[in-house]
């Protein structure tokens, strides 16, 4: 026994014992708790009626759970409550017409994703220790967002970056490193309050603190600063949208169809004498049947010249019933009522929408007001659309969509972000939601509602001069600094040959 410790008083010895405590053990929450806890900040994370701030907190229980418990057991354990609370998350999104069986088509590969991510840092941590778990964590987060939305149909959908859709000065980090580099800094926020929590000497974090404090006021002051920068020259714009809600039976030729394709070249009239110089209808927003297309395309065409607007005519030909397969498309004319493109929808939603994809490379066009590019609706969830139209210098993007209840307005403000990743204006007509417009930083320049009494007609003035951002220059070339990391990890282990911190 040492002279130092000898000395110690009764009161001394438990004051030393409370501070080399976990916190968390001093807490006396079970292991199932923080299991059920996680999934319940899951479930109000994300979709319909998401409480932003506890995304920031949602993987702390999980986190948790996996450092107090060991074995198979608690590990499919974890996975079959993560795939139940990643499902009810889902779930909120789900309205009418949307079939319940889309749920799991979202939630299972999400969910997956998520316990490969937590899967990998546990076995990191548990390896190489605390420190290297407090940064594998956000590492791995980040860079699996970055997988998914690159090379799967899933998008951005079930990142970090969309629990944050009004959090502006947080999303501008998307036009320096893209949404992937929001998740890193929430999953380290998160990664940082579980290692504070379990660890048995806390004050060992205070310079590990200090660099997450100093990041997250960087941020936010670049985020605060940027969204006030204004911008120049502006353009009136039109989203037409439709009452049709269209059902595969209503692909058919029909009285109703007939009378919302009438109302639509109504609507366009009225908005062209406001003003509008571009007038986009919204996705699928009338049925024509192949047979019909040319004198259709010839009206279209007639009217742009006649009010001297860009109109982009955006409608759904049916192909066949049995399989049910049609057309997704637009047909943008000049004011001379000339074809400035004709776009097939790139990415179908998987699952509920039997198109034809679109395979022709994207293109952005000179028009009088200024340099103009399209795409339709769920394109618009991967950031690769929206870096393919910086890198042809657009400055404006139409976006012609279509939702429904269960995702209004959460998927048109999604659209923010690829406005500031590109650094040009999105106008965003849509069916059964809420039609929206946003300027190069993400601001909201006009919003109408769909289930309230209106017009129909969303005008909105919107800056049409591109601001290039670092993001659009660089792509996703940070995911080179994650996989540096992951090098550093394998260096280490090798190192260690095999023995554990």
């Amino acid at each position: 026994m040492s002279p130092n410790s000898a000395a110690l008083s009764p009161n001394q010895t438990a004051l030393s014992k409370v501070l080399t405590t976990p916190l968390v053990n001093t807490l006396g929450v079970p292991p199932w708790a923080w299991l059920a806890l996680g999934a319940l900040l899951t479930v109000l994370t994300g979709m319909r009626w998401n409480v932003a701030p506890l995304a920031w907190l949602a993987p702390v229980p999980y986190l948790i759970y996996l450092h107090q418990t060991h074995g198979r057991r608690s590990r499919w354990l974890f996975l079959g409550v993560l795939l139940l609370a990643v499902n009810l998350q889902v779930l909120k999104m789900i309205t009418d017409p949307l079939p319940i069986f889309v749920a799991p088509m979202f939630g299972l590969p999400i969910a997956l994703i998520l316990f490969a991510v937590f899967m990998l840092w546990q076995a990191i941590r548990i390896r190489l220790g605390e420190t290297w778990g407090l940064y594998a964590f956000p590492v791995l987060t980040a860079l699996l967002e970055l997988l998914t939305y690159r090379f799967s149909e899933g998008g951005t959908w079930g990142t970090y970056a969309v629990t944050q859709v009004e959090n502006l000065p947080l999303l501008q980090l998307a036009s320096l490193f893209g949404v992937s580099a929001i998740g890193f800094v929430m999953a380290w926020v998160g990664s940082f309050v579980m290692v504070a929590l379990t660890s048995p000497n806390p004050g060992r974090l205070a310079r590990h603190g200090l660099a997450l404090g100093l990041v997250l006021a960087l941020v936010f002051t670049f985020g605060a600063i940027r969204g006030f920068t204004p911008q120049g020259k502006t353009v009136l714009t039109a989203g037409v949208v439709s009452d049709l809600i269209l059902t595969p039976d209503r692909f058919q030729a029909s009285k109703e169809v007939k009378i919302a394709t009438e109302t639509l070249f109504a609507r366009t009239v009225a908005a062209a004498r406001q003003g509008a110089r571009i007038v986009a209808w919204n996705e699928a927003a009338t049925v024509v049947a192949p047979a019909e297309e040319s004198a259709f395309l010839q009206r279209g065409a007639a009217l742009a010249r006649q009010e001297g607007i860009d109109l982009m005519l955006a409608y759904a030909v049916p192909l066949s019933s049995a399989p049910f397969r049609f057309e997704n498309k637009y047909v943008w004319f000049s004011e001379k009522g000339e074809v400035v493109e004709t776009y097939f929808k790139h990415h179908p939603v998987p699952g509920s929408e039997p198109a034809e994809p679109g395979r022709a490379p994207l293109a952005a066009f000179d028009r009088p007001y200024g340099r103009t590019a399209g795409a339709i609706c769920y394109d618009y969830d991967f950031p690769a659309m929206a870096l393919g139209h910086a890198a042809l210098g657009a400055g404006l993007v139409m976006v012609p969509s279509s939702d429904w209840k269960g995702i209004d307005p959460y998927h048109s403000q999604i659209a923010r972000i690829r406005a500031i990743e590109g650094g040009f204006s999105v106008v965003r007509p849509v069916r059964a939601s809420t039609s929206m417009a946003f300027d190069a930083y993400g601001r909201t320049r006009e919003a109408l509602p769909f289930f309230e009494q209106n017009d129909r007609v969303m005008l909105a003035r919107v800056p049409v001069e591109p601001v290039r951002t670092l993001y659009a220059r660089m792509g996703d070339s940070i995911g080179w600094a994650y996989g540096l990391f992951l090098l550093a990890v394998g260096w280490t282990l090798w190192k260690r040959k095999g023995k554990p911190a």
